[in-house]
């Protein structure tokens, strides 16, 4: 944060001269490619070699999961850090432990920062040294075969020779050349790793369960595990003082090009960590080394040019966590102790500090015990957590926003929001007219959404639960079975994540316009885009999506309605499904009367009660089964085509499971909302209750149910179930009741939408008998399609694709780019196209795999049966 008053520099000469002496804040002319390849340097290190091993320790599921949550959590901190580092006007914090006293106070921030930043910085250049001994050993026996062999001690000495020298170089501008060169040998060491394991080839009996064979080694493995890949996610405690070396303006701050060299840093982490981790793993299976490379022999040419590599690469990353440690140091002796600058202070002071490192390093070569304990005890925090402290500490925003919970995107894009509700609080500056006829009050009092605006947050709460929490969780496991371990969790996860970004975004933009509601999605739809653009882009969208489930779930009704019936009545007389449909259908006959979301608010509690009680039925049933005799986690398909179609048909499901989106305008259009007291406070509330609620069902019922019955799962968990019949009978009567329920959620959006247009376009005179008519016209299309093309697992895949893609992953975020407009190559910038471009892909892939799925069911299938 810069402002264009002229900065005024209160240093005294001396004090500048130290300031132009120290490493940190001598040199300003770094570019962003500078902070590019400083930061892959500094990240990406002995962590990657680790990373296979790590991944044996957690397995597929938990060990894909923590890698992408790690880079996804690491990133967003990075950029906090890099957000934070000019937030004082006229000040910059170059080194992490004046950011921490500004955040924490002047003792409390030393106390708090330094030793964790220096256990971290001082415990990577033992790990390095280690690394570089072991790495030098490795390509000795390997390019002189018949040699003596040698200590690893005197590979260690050898090893910090160089850096008796390279300590020399005054500041980071200084070693650029040697970053630079460790940043391309760092890629290229890791794309060998990978690509020898593959040309290696997974590995005669194979076997992915965890090599330790006591509880507690599989315990604390894991949990050794856990500080490895902190360990891989270090840069964060060097971020600050590589920020330092760029100049920075009002006009033309520092974070600009430090964010855009972050941005390449991180994607070249995630081409360097991604396959190492999974291809070693997948290659090696448990018996992977805790350095890869220590497991792959041929060709041995390439494996002793990428231990070279490694050598070269933290020789450059050893100087980068160094310089901090020097930077600390001189200024203690400097400005503390009152030595004076010079060459030999810095000198002497440097080679102890490289000695004492290598002595520690020969002491303790434990370099896989030695990642996990300075990942967990000094990465996490530095890395993971302390910056969201010290936003916390500096913003302080509000109680159960999204900055408050996964802490805040850009203050000054959302905050276009809350500044319209304060100008629309002050009557003197902006007054809100109702301009509308008495006439036109009269039909907006009439229509379903705009008729009440009484409700409380807890009714946000289960409305989401009940319009999320679905047909689609009980599809779940047989999407895994389709996806795969690690793919399947990767995907569950980022879904979770990109769509309760992309439905804050909605609740966000719901009260953006001063005096202004946007209670339906195609309005906010025509604020973006314009009146007829807005109307075409969301609306079709939209309807296809509402009645798409509505369709669906009279389909799941149905099917769960004959499961019942058969369970309770296993010697009955055996009876149509299309009976069953028809029996769900009448009693939506009678409650597609109630007027408003106000009104099906109980049905709603209900059937969030119910979401929740069958969500756990389904897990816990299956763990009570156990694992199948024979159970298998492979591709069910057996063709290609089947491969291929399945997958994209399983991204379908996962769409179709994350649904809440094509009514959350509405919903919160029932809230009151005033400009002190605006909706979007308890409307978030709410959501996040509920997207708590559905992690809660998603999560153990995707992964227990696939793990349990592996890839003959059907797709709907339930139909896997047989024992104990109670309560799988309980659990399908359950669903009846929630897909009760849920169908009237989304189908009051569709109700709204005929009556506006029967009654605003056409004309007709509002009426009970209007409401009559329309409403059992749309319950009766919906049951007739439901009972021509009930084909469950195909229709998820096609609307899920087709329709839930667009209006829940990305439409949110095009529409956000389009009114907020964030600075290109920003986080928010940055969120959005990512999220679009996730999205684009999944609907084009789910979609594909829906339509054939419907194709192949329908050239077996006979209508009515």
């Amino acid at each position: 944060m810069c402002n264009d008053q002229p900065q005024v520099d209160t240093r005294t000469e001396k004090e500048k001269a130290i300031d132009e002496w120290l490493p940190v804040t001598s040199s300003r002319n770094a570019k962003w490619w500078y902070a590019a390849f400083h930061n892959v340097t500094a990240m990406v290190g002995a962590g990657v070699l680790s990373l296979p091993s790590a991944m044996a320790n957690l397995g597929w599921g938990p060990g894909v999961t923590i890698l992408i949550l790690s880079w996804v959590i690491t990133l967003y901190t990075l950029w906090q850090m890099v957000e934070m580092h000019e937030m004082v006007p006229g000040k910059r914090f170059d080194r992490y432990h004046e950011l921490g006293q500004h955040a924490f106070g002047d003792k409390l921030g030393l106390y708090v920062v330094v030793p964790q930043q220096l256990i971290c910085e001082v415990g990577v250049d033992i790990v390095y040294m280690v690394t570089g001994g072991k790495s030098l050993k490795k390509f000795h026996d390997l390019v002189c075969t018949d040699c003596k062999d040698i200590k690893l001690t005197f590979f260690i000495m050898i090893f910090a020779s160089a850096h008796f020298v390279l300590s020399h170089l005054p500041n980071f501008n200084s070693i650029s050349g040697l970053s630079l060169a460790a940043a391309v040998m760092s890629l290229s060491y890791s794309t060998i790793a990978w690509a020898a394991s593959v040309h290696k080839g997974v590995q005669k009996d194979v076997h992915y369960g965890n090599p330790n064979t006591t509880t507690p080694g599989k315990v604390f493995g894991f949990f050794n595990a856990l500080g490895d890949v902190a360990f891989a996610y270090a840069g964060h405690n060097v971020v600050l003082e590589i920020q330092a070396t760029i100049p920075s303006t009002p006009e033309r701050p520092s974070k600009v090009p430090m964010w855009r060299g972050v941005l390449v840093a991180y994607i070249v982490v995630a081409l360097c960590y991604f396959p190492v981790a999974i291809i070693g793993f997948w290659m090696f299976g448990n018996q992977v080394q805790d350095n890869i490379l220590i497991s792959l022999e041929k060709p041995t040419w390439l494996i002793a040019m990428a231990n070279m590599f490694v050598v070269v690469h933290v020789i450059g990353s050893y100087q980068i966590y160094a310089m901090p440690v020097f930077d600390m140091i001189e200024t203690l002796l400097v400005k503390k102790l009152r030595f004076k600058p010079s060459w030999m202070l810095r000198f002497a002071s440097r080679n102890i500090y490289v000695a004492f490192t290598m002595f520690i390093a020969i002491t303790f070569p434990f370099f896989g015990a030695l990642l996990g304990f300075f990942g967990g005890f000094a990465f996490a925090p530095t890395t993971f957590f302390l910056p969201c402290i010290m936003w916390l500490a500096i913003y302080k925003p509000k109680r159960f926003g999204l900055s408050w919970c996964a802490n805040w995107e850009s203050n000054k894009e959302a905050g276009v929001a809350s500044k319209s509700w304060d100008t629309a609080s002050s009557p003197e500056r902006v007054r809100n007219f109702d301009t509308r006829t008495e006439k036109e009050k009269a039909i907006d009092e009439w229509l379903p959404i705009t008729s009440s605006r009484n409700a409380k947050w807890w009714y946000a709460a289960f409305h989401n639960v009940t319009a999320m929490v679905g047909a689609g969780v009980l599809s779940l496991p047989n999407a895994m079975a389709n996806l795969g371990w690690g793919p399947g969790v990767i995907i569950l996860i980022l879904s979770w994540v990109i769509t309760l970004y992309t439905l804050w975004q909605m609740v966000e933009m719901h009260e953006m316009v001063p005096g202004k509601r946007f209670d339906r999605y195609h309005e906010l739809g025509q604020h973006a885009f314009g009146e007829k653009l807005g109307l075409y882009i969301v609306v079709p969208q939209q309807l296809i999506c509402e009645v798409g489930v509505d369709i669906v779930y009279m389909v799941t009704g149905g099917k769960s309605l004959q499961k019942f019936h058969n369970l309770v009545c296993p010697d009955c007389k055996d009876i149509k499904l299309t009976f069953f449909i028809m029996i769900f259908a009448s009693a939506h006959f009678v409650l597609s009367h109630l007027p408003s979301f106000n009104s099906i608010s109980g049905l709603s509690l209900a059937a969030a009660v119910m979401s929740l009680s069958y969500s756990t039925i389904a897990w816990t049933a299956s763990v009570h089964k156990g694992v199948q005799k024979d159970v298998q986690y492979g591709n069910p398909n057996t063709t290609t085509p089947g491969k291929v179609f399945g997958f994209f048909n399983a991204l379908g499901d996962v769409a179709f499971a994350y649904a809440g989106h094509n009514v959350v305008l509405e919903i919160q259009a029932t809230i009151p909302s005033t400009p002190e007291k605006p909706s979007k406070v308890p409307m978030w509330r709410g959501v996040m209750v509920a997207y708590i609620v559905v992690a809660f069902c998603y999560f153990p019922v995707a992964i227990f149910g696939f793990w349990m019955f592996g890839n003959q799962v059907e797709d709907n968990i339930l139909l896997s179930l047989a024992k104990p019949t109670w309560l799988i009978a309980m659990a399908n009567l359950f669903v009846v009741v929630h897909v009760l329920g849920s169908y009237q959620i989304y189908a009051m959006p569709v109700f709204d939408m005929i009556e506006t247009l029967l009654v605003k376009k056409l004309h007709f005179k509002p009426s009970w008998m209007l409401r009559f008519v329309s409403r059992n016209i749309y319950v009766a299309f919906t049951m007739f399609i439901g009972m021509t093309f009930p084909f469950f697992g195909a229709l998820l895949g096609f609307f899920g694709g087709f329709a839930f893609a667009p209006t829940t992953f990305f439409l949110p975020c095009i529409i956000w780019l389009a009114i907020y407009k964030p600075k290109r190559f920003g986080l928010s910038w940055f969120a959005n196209w990512i999220c679009i471009i996730l999205g684009l892909l999944l609907m084009i892939f789910s979609a594909i795999g829906g339509l054939r799925g419907i194709i192949k069911d329908a050239s077996t299938y006979k209508f009515y049966s």
